[in-house]
Parts: structure tokens; sequence; C-alpha cells
């Protein structure tokens, strides 16, 4: 009988451990209104959710999914750092303004009316299984605001690796996880030195590549960087390596050649 998935939500000993980091985090970042880590597993067909929360960061949260949109749910969607001034003149979210979220979240307008800057840390314990570390704040996000996420974001992942460590099957997952996140990164850098883009216009050529091609999100990623640099790719050691089918092979030739092309039409004669 194949070992049960690991479902951080049915260790209450890394609810609790995610708690205390949030703490900390709060601790370390100065006019914290609300800190929370918010997870969306695909495996299991849920919604996304927060796994764990202090302040007002859980009704935030909801309000930005709520369709008002916000820097949790662009981290969730391109899988990069979203950082914001202020919330309510936010030019990105136009649907996101104080009315709007204190119709969401009635019961904490006090703290709203303080609230301005926000900023979200994307990361992914499984290929299929994405999460947020975010927090809002009394003043501007900033570089810092970004930065400390980042660290804490570790924290969260490490705390999540452990707790999983106790499945092997689980464990393997996370590994897999890993080996994917490296040649997913490596691909979004190749892609950005050839077309000049950001890493999130990176991240979006290779999900729809991705889903117009039918392939596996890190076969594409790794059979890219094979057909760039014309041999097997490097990857870390820390689990099976990801060996691309045709299918992903044929695609990454068609993206990299259809982005040269435009590339080379882009910068005329």
């Amino acid at each position: 009988m194949p070992a049960p998935s690991f479902q951080p939500r049915q260790h209450p000993e890394l609810i609790t451990l995610l708690h205390r980091i949030l703490e900390r985090l709060q601790a370390d970042l100065a006019n914290t209104l609300g800190v929370a880590v918010t997870v969306h597993d695909k495996r299991f067909n849920e919604g996304v959710s927060t796994l764990a929360t202090l302040g007002v960061e859980g009704e935030m949260i909801a309000a930005q999914l709520s369709g008002l949109g916000g820097p949790v749910a662009d981290a969730l969607t391109h899988q990069v750092p979203v950082l914001s001034l202020d919330l309510w003149t936010d030019d990105r979210w136009p649907a996101l303004t104080f009315d709007a979220a204190s119709e969401q979240a009635s019961g904490i307008t006090a703290e709203l009316k303080t609230a301005h800057g926000a900023a979200a840390v994307p990361g992914f314990w499984r290929e299929d299984a994405a999460i947020v570390l975010s927090c809002t704040l009394t003043e501007p996000a900033s570089a810092l605001t970004v930065t400390t996420l980042i660290a804490y974001e570790q924290l969260v992942s490490a705390a999540l690796v452990t707790t999983a460590a106790q499945n092997e099957a689980a464990f393997e997952d996370l590994l897999a996880a890993l080996q994917s996140r490296g040649a997913i990164e490596q691909a979004k850098g190749a892609l950005m030195g050839l077309v000049g883009c950001d890493a999130e216009q990176a991240w979006s050529m290779l999900r729809r590549a991705s889903q117009e091609f039918n392939v596996k999100l890190r076969e594409l990623a790794v059979a890219l960087l094979e057909h760039i640099s014309g041999r097997p790719a490097q990857q870390p050691g820390v689990a099976e390596p990801i060996a691309p089918q045709q299918s992903a092979r044929d695609a990454a030739r068609l993206l990299w050649t259809a982005m040269a092309n435009e590339q080379r039409r882009s910068d005329g004669p």
C-alpha cells in the first residue's frame, strides 16, 4: 500500500511551529498589522487558504482572493515576490480599495484605516503545491520587507520539509520539488537574457508553453536548458534527475526559436 500523501493540516505540531515562525517574523517587521502562510495544494483539489495567520492578514487575504486582487493573489499566480507601497492606491489592483476591503472584512475596519504597504513572497514544497508568506503594514513596504519575507519563507519551507520527512514518500516529493525549482529558475533566467524581460514575464512564457504543448513544467525547463547548451543539464543530486520526454524537448525547441525570432524582429536591421 502506498504511503499517504503529506497534508500539512493533519500535523498540529507543524501549525504550532508555523505560528511561532510568524510571531518572530512579526517582531522583525516594523509596523506590521498581520502576517500569514497561504497554501494552494492542487493535488487535493483544495482552494487557496491560509495555513497559519496572525493579526489581520487572514482577513486581508480573504478579501484579495474574493476577486479584489492583491499581492498574495499575484504571488501565487506568477511565482514572483510582490511589493506594494499603498494597497488602496495601487494601479495593479483597482478593485482593491479601502471601501471594498471593508465590505469584505467589516470586523477589522479600524485596522484597515491604518493599512498601507503589503508584500508577498512565493515558494513551493511540491510542484503542485505553492505557499506564500505575506504581510500587511502601516507603512509602505520596502526591499527590506521582501528580503525579510524571503528569509522566513526558507524557514517555513524547512518546517514543511522536516514534518514531511516523517513520511518517506512525501519527503521524496519535496526533494523532487527542489530539483524542479532549480531547473525552472535557470530556464527563467535564460529567457530573461534572451528577450530582455523580467522574471514574471519569463514565468508566464514557461507556463503558457507548458499548457499549450501539454508538457510538465519541470520537463520543459530542463529540456530548454539542454536545448540551449547542447548537453545534459546539470541537476543537483538531491532527487532522481528530471528526464524530459521528446514532447517536452520539441516544445522547448519551438519556444526558444519563437522567442529568438521575435527578439531579432524587435531589434530590427
